[in-house]
């Protein structure tokens, strides 16, 4: 992962003063963003950030760390705008309904203009 994302990550979770956690990040390609997308949300078209929460009651070694999820970001689009959108959802933040949205929305350019 290039080191850039990984600080810009941690940056991230330290301006919404989020500690001890981890959250795994991929880079990959359009073509896996699509049958991800696909596979999981059902929609066949590409997309730029997806986020996946670990899963209630998941087993994993003992840590100090509490495992959120997982974020892929597609590399020809990678943006610091994308992660925080990624990490927002990770820490529960949606933009199904408009209170939501807009909640989410303003969050997002808050840690934006910090990072």
């Amino acid at each position: 992962m290039p080191e850039n994302v990984k600080k810009t990550a941690g940056k991230i979770l330290k301006i919404l003063k989020k500690k001890n956690l981890e959250v795994e990040i991929y880079l990959t390609n359009h073509r896996m963003m699509r049958r991800l997308n696909k596979e999981f949300r059902g929609k066949d078209k590409v997309a730029d950030v997806l986020s996946f929460n670990e899963p209630k009651n998941f087993i994993s070694s003992p840590s100090k760390y509490k495992k959120i999820g997982e974020i892929y970001l597609n590399m020809s689009d990678v943006r610091c705008q994308l992660l925080v959108h990624g990490l927002l959802h990770l820490l529960g933040y949606d933009h199904k309904g408009k209170n939501d949205r807009i909640k989410m929305e303003k969050l997002e350019q808050y840690v934006y203009n910090r990072s």
